[in-house]
């Protein structure tokens, strides 16, 4: 799948594209009620509600900028242990690597890895085994990360608080970057490319940020997970069971759609289905959702 921001050609290359969750218990906040209007563009594509499912892909994004190729997180990978999370555990066959060709990227002509946060399900493509040890999947890459979320993670492996959950990844997929001495920390307001600059976006995680493009060719940012689901676009103030300060997360999205709103930019979440990017308008005290055709 491919799409275009301006000039800029976005490569989709997914990883799990119907990746169910529980809607009540990963969003319980939710109004589940006040959906029903909106029910006709929701259901099935981004809920089952009669079923009480959330339905997320899973997938990267890649994209040229000023001649360098740029892959926005890795989604799952192969062959790890997820013991938490059995669909993914040393899962085997997915093709990503050969979808990844299929749009015409090698992972040698890989130049930069962005990684939004570090979670397991955005940095499982950082490596892939290799004679016994996990190495970078893409050997001519830098990696780079968010300084304030790799030092939070760091920290809190170190005073035993990382959530079992995550550890798996942080141990194969990002402290093997590390040691191959292959990570660029970035930091808010950096600029990455010509028009292209690190954005904060606090809430989900301590230090996840986004990749946002104010270029003549494009504009847009990648959000990470800072809206997981149409339905937060419906009702903002509402963040995941997974978020570390879901006030924060809170705050960061309306933010992020009343600047989006107000300036036409194109939204790029890590989990949405159907056109994997959305654009939004202020109605009253909401926004609306406006997917491409």
């Amino acid at each position: 799948m491919h799409f275009s921001i301006g000039g800029i050609e976005v490569a989709v290359i997914v990883d799990e594209d119907d990746f169910g969750l529980p809607l009540s218990a990963f969003l319980p906040e939710l109004d589940v009620a006040t959906l029903e209007p909106d029910r006709h563009w929701l259901d099935p594509e981004f809920v089952r509600l009669d079923r009480d499912l959330l339905r997320c892909a899973i997938q990267s994004f890649v994209l040229r900028l000023d001649g360098r190729t740029v892959v926005v997180d890795t989604c799952i990978g192969e062959h790890k242990d997820r013991p938490q999370i059995p669909a993914w555990h040393r899962r085997s066959g997915t093709g990503w690597l050969d979808r990844l060709r299929a749009a015409g990227v090698t992972p040698e002509s890989v130049d930069l890895v962005f990684c939004t946060h570090l979670h397991i399900d955005h940095v499982g493509w950082n490596t892939v085994g290799s004679d016994g040890k996990w190495t970078p999947t893409f050997p001519n890459a830098r990696y780079l990360m968010g300084e304030r979320e790799l030092a939070d993670w760091q920290a809190r492996m170190s005073d035993g608080t990382a959530e079992a959950i995550q550890l798996p990844g942080l141990l194969d997929s990002v402290l093997p970057l590390l040691d191959a001495g292959r990570v660029d920390l970035v930091h808010d307001g950096m600029e990455i490319a010509a028009g292209a600059a690190v954005l904060p976006l606090p809430g989900h995680t301590s230090g996840q940020v986004g990749l946002r493009l104010d270029r003549p060719d494009g504009r847009a940012v990648f959000c990470g997970d800072t809206i997981h689901s149409p339905v937060q676009i419906l009702q903002p103030a509402v963040s995941t069971a997974s978020c570390r300060n879901p006030a924060q997360a809170a705050r960061t999205r309306i933010a992020l759609l009343e600047e989006a709103a107000a300036n036409g930019r194109v939204i790029i979440p890590a989990h949405f289905r159907g056109g994997r990017r959305v654009t939004v308008e202020r109605q009253g005290n909401a926004f609306r959702s406006l997917f491409p055709d």
